[in-house]
């Protein structure tokens, strides 16, 4: 699926793995909340911070978007499949070369030509399960 816009501009970001570049499409107010775990950033240097780690645990992750639902006078929503695999500890799991196929949801809240808030929304069960298997997908 070909993206458009801001949208484009962050899955381009994230696929090169540059989290400066995603920053700067932020306003300076802007958070992004990950809504399975709970958490939020804001500001784009803690936005371009969370990105760092994550690709520190997942230096080989991709997202491919599936679907853009794009509304004139409200956010963007964009479906995406992550895949990825865990090469570094994420606090107490152990990275064992777990995979991950994992679907979501971006909800952007655009503002001109930044973007002033992001949601993301994905399913931590389906998260756990597979990093808590082994490399043959079996559990620990």
């Amino acid at each position: 699926m070909k993206l458009t816009g801001l949208p484009a501009r962050l899955y381009e970001a994230y696929n090169h793995h540059d989290p400066l570049a995603a920053a700067r499409l932020y306003d300076a107010g802007a958070t992004h909340e990950e809504i399975a775990q709970g958490s939020s950033r804001q500001g784009p240097e803690a936005i371009a911070d969370g990105l760092r780690r994550f690709f520190q645990w997942f230096p080989d992750a991709h997202w491919q978007p599936q679907t853009q639902i794009t509304d004139p006078n409200g956010p963007v929503a964009i479906t995406y499949l992550l895949t990825a695999t865990l090469q570094a500890p994420m606090g107490p799991l152990a990275a064992r070369g777990q995979r991950l196929s994992l679907r979501g949801v971006h909800v952007l809240l655009l503002g001109g030509e930044l973007i002033r808030g992001s949601e993301d929304y994905w399913d931590a069960a389906t998260f756990h399960r597979q990093m808590n298997r082994t490399t043959t997908g079996e559990t620990p």
